[in-house]
This record gives structure tokens, C-alpha cells and sequence, in this order.
């Protein structure tokens, strides 16, 4: 099915204006999609053991982490839950492609093949110290209701792809979302192997991907394999559908997040000789920034986090010349997160004055608060019934990416205390499957809503 030829189906588009990095701003009107759950909806059921026994197996591969799971993008153990994945896509007779951001696809027939797909994704990447459900969920999910289609005989008319996003998290190579991101077109294939790592090392991205055998030849872009639409489970990481006393909901949309890269360079000198007065120690400039931005976050009612400092030359005697911050500001209005850029550059520049710095800056990744496609919403609000509300999500997700070229919804599950990147993080097993049973009405609901859409429009 790669290559073929497919026509677009355009279900109502969103208007996106980026400037040199990723900055989305959203001014659509899109039309909702149903009113009902279609009927192969109300007859799909889901094997709640199997995906609980397959989230758990997966879990084991895993670098030590008591409790939960450390699966950094293209690691050995990367390799080994990929290479379990493409067996389970192969298993259920999937067309399976790699491309050279290591994106795994397993594409499955619909009745229309002329009709580009409809997308089940997430990732199976994980942070330094994450949990299971985190990435997993949605990949595993996915795989559930693919696996309980073909078992139930429900066939859909539009053929449907199962998608392993790579390097969503950023937590080995930056910037995040870091497959999603080319499929949208706001990034290239070179600039995503080209993702340093985090640790300061010389690895790259591209490097790491071909040592593990995952750069592949596949469609890179939406342009290459265009899809009908994307949904995607998540655990909530929060406590709306806990406090409710629901197990799923729908998400209406994200809050906005900006991570900037920050140098401050000093001069070297002697730890212990040098006077303290006209020192230039490019890590006490660092140090006044973190405390500046837990200020900005209680000024502007917004979020702020210190991801990653490193810090040069090593040693016990060294005064500290070049300092490097990573830091992502949060906030739920598109003008607070402006503010909040502006007045922590001013900041810098004025640390940097105090205590005699050069710096560097540089705005990574700009994403503004929006919401998800009201058609694909609408297919995971119908799904989840009573059992669900309606929420929002406080971090960015490979839907953002896709929400730029087609309708995408996500669909949550219940988080105990809302907790996620920790051990801690857990989902209970009842949740799990019941996300992934929204998670396949929500397909089902969609690919009806494009039935109806394409016998309206030959009446």
C-alpha cells in the first residue's frame, strides 16, 4: 500500500502560520462530524488481559529503573521493543515501512484503498525515569484494537495504520516530537538526525537510529502518506477524570509550551585563587536564571522547568566558563506564553550584565495553546459515553504535529494522582481497556463520518 496513488480526503482544514520555529497559531472553522456511535462501534470489544500482558512485557525491556521504565530513543532496549512491535504489525499481515526518522507504520486494507488511512499512533519511547503507560499505552493500544478488528471481522472502509512515532519524548535527543515533527513538515530528515544529544555527547539521533538497524526507507511526510485522520491514547497526566470518578475522556486541546536554549560563557580561572570580585562564572549566572523562572511562573500564572544544564570545564578547580540551560515555559493563553518570553529574555540579558556574560539564545520549539479538530473530537466524545468528560492536555503530543494536516483527537485514560515521567505513574488495568475500546469506536466513528461525508457528496 506504500506508494500507492490515494486521493485526499479534506475534511476541513486547519490554517497554521509557523515562523522559523515550529510557533502554530490555529484560526479554523471545521465542521462536527456525527451524531451517533456508528453500529460496528457498539459491537467492537477489547481483550483488557492481552493489552495489560503486553504492556507489562514490553516493560521489561528497560535500562535499571525500580518500578518502571528508562527506553531512551534508539537505546538497545528501543530496539528490542521496536523489533517486538514490527513482529506483532507482521503477525496481523500489516504492510510494514520504516523511514529514516525510524518511524515504524503497519498499514492494513480497508474496503476503499483510494482513501488514505486512518491513524492509531503514539510512541514507545520513554523519559530517564518514566513509567509504563506513558507512550505505551497508545502504541499497544493501538495494537489491541487492530488485533480485536481482525478477530471480530469488522472491516473498515478506509484502510487503517498503526504508526510508532520516534523520539516523542526528547529525552536523549533534542528537539521533542522528533518523527512527527518531519512528518508535518515543519522539520527536514537531516535536521532530525542531526539531534544532538542531551548528555552532552557526540551522539546523534540519525547516528543511534543506524546503529539499532531503524533508518529506514519509508515515507517520510504527510506529502509522501497523507492520512484521513489520528487518534492517539495517553494517560491523562492529570487528576480531571480522577476527581470525576471517570475512566476516559476526550481532549479538547493543549496549552501553549516554549523551550528555549540558553549560554551563558564566562572565563576560566582558578577555584580557589581567584578573588571573588570580578569573577565571570557562567554557572552563578545559570544558578540566578532557575531562580528567575520559578519567579516568572508565579508572576504570570503560568509554568516554568529547568530541563538540562551542562556546565564546563569539569573538574574540582576550574571556575565554570560556559554554562548551557534548557528550560520550557507553559501557559494556557497564547499571550501569556508571549509575555513570558519576553520578560525572561530581558532577564538574561540582565544577568548576563551583572556578572560580565556573553550569551546565546535560542528559541527551539514555540507552541501555542489550540485545539484539536471538532469532527475527530466529536468521534471520541460519542465513544466515550457517560464514562467520559471532556479535558484538556498539559503537554505536547505527536496529535499536535498531526493536527496541522488532518482532523486528530486524543483519547485519555484515568491517571492515579495524575502522575506521569515518574515510576510512580500507573493506570489500572480496567482504564487501559477501556481507553483502547474508545480508542477503536472512535476509528469506527470516523471512518462512518467519512462514509456519510462521501455518499452526501454524490447524492
Amino acid at each position: 500500500m506504500f506508494g500507492r496513488t490515494v486521493s485526499r480526503a479534506v475534511l476541513g482544514r486547519g490554517v497554521a502560520t509557523l515562523s522559523t520555529n515550529p510557533t502554530i497559531r490555529l484560526t479554523a472553522t471545521r465542521t462536527y462530524a456525527t451524531v451517533r456511535n456508528s453500529p460496528l462501534s457498539e459491537k467492537l470489544s477489547i481483550n483488557g488481559d492481552r493489552l495489560w500482558e503486553d504492556i507489562h512485557h514490553t516493560a521489561k525491556w528497560s535500562a535499571p529503573s525500580p518500578g518502571g521504565v528508562t527506553r531512551l530513543c534508539a537505546d538497545e532496549n528501543d530496539k528490542k521493543v521496536r523489533d517486538w512491535f514490527r513482529d506483532q504489525l507482521l503477525a496481523l499481515g500489516a504492510d510494514y515501512k520504516v523511514n529514516a526518522t525510524g518511524t515504524q507504520f503497519g498499514v492494513f486494507p480497508g474496503e476503499d484503498n483510494s482513501i488514505p488511512p486512518i491513524a492509531m499512533g503514539s510512541h514507545l519511547d520513554t523519559v530517564a525515569t518514566g513509567g509504563k503507560f506513558d507512550g505505551p499505552l497508545g502504541v499497544i493500544g493501538a495494537l489491541e484494537v487492530m488485533r480485536s478488528f481482525k478477530e471480530q471481522g469488522i472491516k473498515t472502509r478506509a484502510p487503517i495504520v498503526l504508526i510508532n512515532w520516534t523520539n516523542e519524548e526528547g529525552a536523549r535527543f533534542f528537539p521533542l516530537l522528533g518523527s512527527s515533527i518531519v512528518y508535518a513538515g515543519r522539520s527536514t530528515v537531516e535536521q532530525a538526525h542531526a539531534a544532538a544529544s542531551n548528555d552532552a555527547s557526540e551522539l546523534t539521533m540519525g547516528g543511534e537510529l543506524a546503529k539499532i538497524g531503524y533508518v529506514g526507507d519509508g515515507p517520510n511526510t504527510f506529502k509522501e502518506f497523507p492520512i484521513s485522520a489520528h487518534f492517539e491514547i495517553h494517560c491523562e497526566q492529570s487528576t480531571d477524570l480522577e476527581k470525576a470518578g471517570k475512566p476516559v475522556g476526550w481532549v479538547e486541546g493543549w496549552q501553549g509550551m516554549t523551550w528555549y536554549d540558553v549560554i551563558f560563557h564566562g572565563e576560566n580561572g582558578h577555584a580557589n585563587t581567584y578573588p571573588m570580585y570580578g569573577r565571570r562564572d557562567a554557572l552563578t549566572g545559570a544558578a540566578k536564571l532557575v531562580c528567575e523562572l520559578e519567579k516568572l511562573a508565579y508572576e504570570q500564572n503560568g509554568a516554568t522547568t529547568v530541563t538540562g544544564i551542562h556546565s564546563r570545564p569539569w573538574g574540582a578547580c576550574n571556575i565554570q566558563s560556559k554554562c548551557k540551560m534548557t528550560f520550557c515555559l507553559m501557559h494556557k493563553e497564547a499571550e501569556g506564553l508571549e509575555q513570558m518570553g519576553k520578560i525572561i529574555m530581558e532577564r538574561v540579558k540582565s544577568i548576563a550584565s551583572l556578572h560580565g556574560l556573553e550569551t546565546e539564545t535560542d528559541r527551539t520549539v514555540h507552541l501555542l495553546p489550540g485545539n484539536f479538530w471538532p469532527e475527530a473530537i466529536d468521534c471520541v466524545r460519542l465513544a466515550c459515553g457517560e464514562k467520559g468528560i471532556a479535558s484538556r492536555t498539559g503537554t505536547g503530543h505527536d496529535s499536535t504535529m498531526t493536527q496541522l494536516l488532518c482532523p486528530t483527537a486524543m483519547v485519555f485514560a484515568r491517571a492515579k494522582d495524575g502522575i506521569s515521567h515518574s515510576p510512580k505513574e500507573w493506570t489500572s488495568k480496567e482504564d487501559c481497556a477501556e481507553s483502547a475500546l474508545v480508542l477503536g469506536k472512535s476509528v469506527l466513528n470516523f471512518d462512518d463520518y467519512m462514509k456519510l461525508k462521501a455518499a452526501d457528496a454524490t447524492a
